[in-house]
């Protein structure tokens, strides 16, 4: 996959992500939201808060998911 062009957040704590190349997935984040790594998420404000530089999904806190993890959410 190449860079991330944009990213949609959806209701259900689903994140579509579109790539430069025209594809596009959307994953569910329910299932790591029980995580510590992406706890702080379940506020519905800060998943809300979703950025990208291209290379990553950013939230407040120092929360982020890369573009191969991101590949390896879908493929599992």
């Amino acid at each position: 996959m190449g860079k991330i062009k944009e990213i949609v957040i959806g209701a259900d704590y689903q994140v579509t992500v579109r790539f430069d190349n025209n594809h596009s997935v959307t994953i569910d984040m329910n299932t790591k939201l029980h995580t510590a790594r992406f706890s702080e998420l379940r506020n519905r404000q800060v998943f809300n808060a979703a950025r990208t530089d291209g290379k990553a999904i950013h939230w407040p806190g120092g929360i982020s998911i890369a573009v191969s993890e991101i590949m390896e959410i879908i493929t599992k």
